[in-house]
């Protein structure tokens, strides 16, 4: 008896030590803290998850920028936030190029892609002279579509001016913004339109100097001396129909969404 008992309250002592260190690790496991010998390296703890591999497949068009900055958004939870701007050659009440391009990202990307517009009836010298560009600060986008009012400046702005006034919006957006990138994009085509293809031209042009993505949507309509354009066109022939929406929307969704 002298023997067993020292033994009983050695044994005892040994149990309770291992259980209470599995209790202990189990607290530390659930609160998510590293124990020793299995701390992640930063490298490991970043790396997207198999979802987000298969998604980040998706955005080989977009800007280096934005690729780095959607992951980013991915580590962090947060959705990516997209941005159409620009005058109502975007849409109308009945059809909008924001709303069709968000319902056509969100089949592919869910909820880490957002897309907005901000659509307005005016030139773009209205358009910097009212600050508008708040609105744009104010949204805190990841990335801008920006269409600049081209076709609205047509006859009305000297291309000198407006693309001034490209400059002047970018400018103030990133100043407040930092992450914020930007992408421009021509209005829509003109049926045997004379001058404006030549503004259109200097846009193209002034987004290469410049170093910003173009988007040249233009090559998915016909030829623009085409009688085909006319059927792409609403009735005063200035702004697409439908039919002209759905060539210009899934020009931005090949952009968008590169499969592979």
């Amino acid at each position: 008896m002298k023997v067993f008992l020292p033994t009983f309250i050695i044994l005892t002592c040994i149990v309770s030590l291992v259980i209470g260190n599995i209790h202990w690790n189990d607290k530390i496991s659930d609160a998510g803290v590293s124990q020793p010998g299995t701390k992640q390296s930063k490298e490991e703890s970043s790396k997207p998850s198999p979802d987000n591999e298969e998604l980040v497949k998706y955005i080989g068009n977009w800007p280096k920028e934005s690729k780095e900055l959607y992951n980013k958004r991915l580590s962090e939870g947060k959705p990516f936030k997209i941005l159409m701007v620009g005058s109502n050659s975007l849409g109308n009440e009945e059809y909008n190029l924001p709303d069709d391009l968000a319902d056509q990202l969100n089949h592919v990307y869910g909820n880490t892609v957002h897309v907005d517009g901000l659509i307005y009836d005016m030139m773009s010298s209205q358009f910097v002279s009212q600050n508008k560009q708040k609105d744009l600060i104010e949204a805190k986008a990841d990335l801008i579509l920006f269409e600049p009012f081209t076709l609205k400046d047509n006859g009305n702005v000297a291309i000198e001016d407006s693309l001034g006034n490209i400059t002047s919006v970018i400018k103030d957006v990133t100043a407040a913004n930092k992450e914020t990138q930007f992408i421009l994009q021509p209005p829509n085509p003109l049926y045997n339109a004379t001058y404006y293809p030549n503004q259109v031209d200097e846009l193209e042009k002034y987004a290469k100097d410049n170093d910003i993505p173009y988007l040249n949507h233009w090559s998915n309509w016909p030829d623009q001396e085409s009688e085909k354009m006319i059927n792409l066109l609403n009735e005063d022939r200035e702004l697409p129909n439908e039919k002209g929406y759905k060539i210009w929307s899934l020009y931005l969704e090949e952009f968008f969404v590169k499969q592979f």
